[in-house]
């Protein structure tokens, strides 16, 4: 899936010494089911991802049978099943791992009832494996397959699919594009026990069509298609011949599942990864929940029209102000695809910054000649949080819709977007499954004709709040009570944990003030590094960046105006930062508005060129202050942070291996630990922190160690 050309080889179907079964029995389940439910928290999917994912729910309801073509282990991959079990009974499920070798993998697991479980797929087979699934339940459940990666290292983000419940002979994907920055895959797989022959037509962007015939899928197994190389893909293409949709094609005794992951660099500083699995079939209508054309959200609508007729196309956009945009008359070509921004006047609604730019939406062919719709997204949802994610349309709106996947975890912010493409208004109820095994309700959700409603589910009002354990790991059921069919999907957003917690709650909850420490209940410190113009913190972060840590820098006004692409970098890598004034003046020889000067103009300067604020974050430069000065700098907004323990690795006299030795010492639960941008930090920073991981102390951010309070 994953390396360019990467391709499976052909194996034959592996005899019974080849099958690895293990059983987890249930007993075995209820007592791990709270670690199986903790393996979505960023801090231990061993690398924290910054993106997010988009999946439009299960029409169908629970299956008993559920198939994913696409999934991988290799390095910088993190992969998990997330199962919502929603009967009232155990359910055995029965899990084949089909491996690109030709192994298959076989496990069991019994799944608590009305309950909501998460697999990590890394524990359950060897590292590099690209890997199909096939799930069998002795009772009906939602299976969803979450992916968080760095893709080649650089392009870090996840995507999420829901699973199909049988295998098919045709499988159709309108967008795809194999222009520089974007590498494009086709992920096969053949549960069968016969060998599949599979065709694929590629549908591009400048009306022509090439075709690979024949491609060899060994039973019980996966390939790869990688479809930027040249041979079985398109080959690099920087114009309209580089974007496709397809058309993947067996014979009927031969059905397969189909996936389309792709993986970007969209532009500066947004990179990341989408999936989807294909549709079965071409169709006159389809309809999508969620698009939005906010600053920082650029949506399309690619569509393919794989037939021998042209198409003639109308676009309905329902937005949340409850306006209706109609594009109509739009020309797609036969055996092409168009595809449309939603961002722009033309064929879009354009870009608004209010309700306007949410919007719904249902695209039709007026001449009845089948089309394939897909909604890309790329986005920077907050500063510095970027991805991109894609879904097929749905075919039509439904009374009910299922979600196996979600998170309100800190890191996580989940939402459930509803649309109500008819003429009658609709009364919706929305049940969540949570990780503990406790179900919530919420009833009497109003979506207004021909308009989207969006639930926030990280917050208390019509979700489940933010959660940082396994009750905010949560699967959902969404139900029409009044009969009139809807269309939902459950965008996600995710991102280094401090991002989405409250720092001044954290700030009352502390009384503000000056400290020391932060909070010594968790194995946890706080790297804080002040920056003096010295130039060093690149290098500072390769360090912390190889490792997957997090710090918080602490800046001089001179640092974003003289080395403004450290500054960018420290907020693209997730770091976190703080104030430490302008002149690195004794704050206490300094007049109260000359106080004020000093933070402000760094805090103006850090948030033009990243969007962050420094807040609540200051530290006085040589730790020199007093009651009066801590608690004018509370009154501009910001909590004084000392320190507990300090490097002196500016001090010529310590050499590295004291400074190393005086951190690891020292340190303990809830040290808040001080270092600088010197040549001597980048030193002895490597053994620092393999000391203290030897001691069981985890390197955090400010935030996560103050979080929520003492």
């Amino acid at each position: 899936m994953l390396e360019c050309g990467a391709k499976d080889p052909g194996i034959s179907a592996p005899n019974q010494a080849e099958v690895v079964v293990i059983r987890l029995s249930k007993l075995a389940i209820v007592l791990s089911v709270a670690l199986l439910c903790l393996a979505l928290t960023p801090a231990l999917a061993q690398a924290v991802t910054n993106g997010g994912s988009d999946t439009i729910g299960s029409s169908t309801g629970p299956a008993k049978t559920w198939y994913f073509a696409e999934g991988t282990t290799r390095s910088g991959f993190n992969e998990y099943v997330c199962v919502l079990n929603p009967t009232g009974q155990v359910a055995i499920t029965h899990f084949n791992y089909m491996l690109g070798t030709g192994e298959i993998i076989a496990r069991e697991y019994d799944l608590l009832p009305s309950s909501r479980t998460t697999i990590n797929i890394n524990n359950e087979v060897p590292a590099g494996s690209d890997v199909s699934i096939k799930i069998d339940s002795s009772e009906p459940v939602v299976a969803e397959r979450p992916i968080y990666f760095k893709y080649k290292g650089m392009w870090d983000g996840g995507h999420d699919v829901l699973g199909v419940n049988e295998p098919a002979s045709a499988w159709y994907f309108a967008e795809g594009t194999t222009r520089a920055g974007f590498d494009s895959y086709l992920s096969l797989m053949n549960p069968g026990d016969a060998e599949a022959s599979a065709d694929v037509d590629y549908y591009l962007g400048n009306g022509t069509t090439q075709s690979r015939t024949g491609i060899k899928i060994a039973p019980h197994s996966r390939f790869t298609i990688g479809v930027h190389d040249d041979g079985l893909g398109i080959g690099r293409h920087n114009d309209s011949s580089g974007d496709f949709s397809a058309r993947v094609s067996t014979s009927l005794s031969t059905p397969i599942v189909a996936e389309r992951p792709m993986y970007f660099n969209y532009k500066p500083y947004l990179t990341g990864g989408h999936d989807v699995v294909g549709a079965t079939a071409p169709g006159e209508d389809w309809y999508f929940a969620e698009g939005t054309t906010r600053t920082g959200f650029d949506t399309y609508v690619c569509i393919a029209n794989p037939g021998s007729k042209d198409a003639t196309v109308d676009v309905s956009y329902f937005c949340g102000d409850n306006q209706q945009v109609q594009k109509n008359g739009i020309a797609v070509g036969a055996r092409s695809r168009v595809t449309l921004a939603a961002h722009e006047d033309a064929f879009g609604i354009g870009r608004h910054n209010d309700a306007h730019g949410d919007f719904s939406m249902r695209v039709h062919s007026s001449n009845k000649v089948p089309i394939v719709v897909e909604r890309p997204s790329y986005f920077f949802y907050k500063p510095f949080w970027s991805g991109g994610h894609s879904v097929v349309g749905a075919s039509k709106p439904a009374t009910q819709w299922y979600f196996a996947e979600g998170c309100t975890r800190q890191g996580f912010d989940t939402y459930l977007c509803l649309s109500n493409p008819g003429d009658a208004k609709a009364t919706v109820t929305v049940q969540y499954f949570r990780g503990d095994n406790q179900v919530e309700e919420k009833a009497g959700i109003e979506v207004q004709p021909k308009s989207r409603f969006t639930i926030p589910v990280h917050e208390t009002a019509l979700g489940i709040g933010r959660r940082d354990d396994n009750s905010g790991d949560v699967s959902m059921k969404v139900t029409s009570t009044n009969g009139v069919p809807v269309v939902a999907e459950r965008p996600m957003y995710f991102a280094e944990r401090w991002r989405t917690m409250d720092k001044s709650a954290i700030a009352n909850a502390w009384g503000w003030g000056d400290r020391v420490y932060g909070n010594k209940s968790h194995p946890q410190v706080a790297f804080t590094f002040d920056c003096e113009n010295n130039a060093n913190a690149m290098q500072i972060m390769n360090i912390l960046e190889a490792r997957g840590l997090h710090a918080t820098f602490f800046l001089l006004d001179q640092i974003p105006v003289t080395q403004p692409s450290e500054v960018i970098r420290m907020a693209f890598d997730g770091h976190e930062i703080g104030n430490h004034g302008v002149t690195h003046s004794q704050f206490t020889k300094l007049s109260p508005s000359q106080v004020a000067w000093e933070l402000n103009t760094t805090e103006a300067k850090v948030n033009e060129i990243t969007g962050f604020t420094t807040k609540p974050y200051f530290r006085f430069p040589y730790g020199e202050r007093n009651a009066g000065l801590i608690n004018q700098v509370n009154s501009l907004g910001f909590f004084s942070m000392f320190w507990s323990v300090d490097a002196q690795e500016w001090s010529a006299s310590n050499s590295t291996e004291k400074v190393i030795s005086t951190i690891i010492s020292q340190a303990g639960p809830g040290a808040i630990i001080l270092m600088h941008d010197l040549p001597k930090t980048i030193a002895a920073l490597p053994a620092i922190l393999d000391g203290l991981k030897a001691k069981g102390l985890q390197p955090v951010t400010l935030t996560e160690l103050m979080f929520p309070g003492p």
